[in-house]
């Protein structure tokens, strides 16, 4: 049983269509009970309009949406209105291979977070970017002594039961998922990294030089964090 959450902006161009293929892939199981979250932070092309026709003939597309530009929050509000405790993430465009789902799935029977590493499988990717990814990875490693490969939003599953209690903690944008692995890790909790390949079929959606300054500006905050004992990643899962 997994719910697929999938935070959303302006994605009328490819919504449909993956929507389509993730739904035909997750079939092939028949005998797995599965369900699709789209949570929307503030599109404003016809990504709603998109996703309101397809829930409205298949019970298994559940659409949500958010007044502000977050996507942090977006994965929160998926993850609190899953239905299951297998909570699988995925970025809206399938640019990672979907066999990840069924991998995760066995490891979270037994591990708290399963982190689909670009880095450990076959990338496609801009030179900037894997430049950048890899110099994150490298300070990441240094400071908090994790031996994660990838950060990343998409292709990352997690166990419901396990990050409830830091929903409302987690960053409002990107950096939620290198939070959420250091509150587990803080807690012991079992994480298990796989490969996947990934095709970045079009450019990013973020400022690369904006996003780099806010994820080292973040790793400042969490490396602060950590040695307040009244922060809330000292909280219990």
């Amino acid at each position: 049983m997994i719910s697929i959450v999938i935070p959303v902006y302006n994605e009328e161009e490819v919504l449909e269509k993956n929507l389509t293929k993730l739904h035909a892939y997750l079939s092939k199981k028949s005998d797995r009970p599965f369900e699709i979250l789209v949570v929307d932070n503030g599109s404003v092309d016809k990504t709603p309009e998109i996703a309101r026709r397809i829930q409205a003939t298949n019970p298994w597309l559940r659409y949500f949406q958010i007044p502000e530009r977050s996507v942090g929050k977006a994965f929160a509000k998926g993850v609190r209105e899953a239905k299951y405790d297998f909570i699988i993430s995925q970025d809206a465009d399938l640019s990672t291979n979907l066999d990840f789902i069924d991998e995760s799935e066995s490891l979270l029977k037994r591990s708290s977070m399963v982190v689909g590493s670009k880095t450990l499988g076959n990338q496609k990717r801009s030179l900037v970017r894997v430049i950048g990814s890899q110099t994150y990875l490298a300070i990441t490693q240094l400071l908090f002594r994790m031996t994660l490969s990838d950060f990343s939003m998409g292709a990352k599953a997690y166990r419901k039961q396990d990050i409830m209690a830091i929903l409302d903690d987690i960053d409002f944008w990107t950096a939620y998922v290198f939070e959420i692995a250091v509150y587990l890790t803080h807690h012991n909790k079992k994480i298990h990294q796989v490969g996947v390949n990934c095709i970045d079929e079009r450019q990013s959606r973020f400022n690369i030089i904006h996003e780099g300054f806010y994820r080292y500006y973040n790793l400042f905050k969490v490396w602060r964090r950590l040695k307040d004992p009244s922060s809330w990643y000292h909280k219990l899962p």
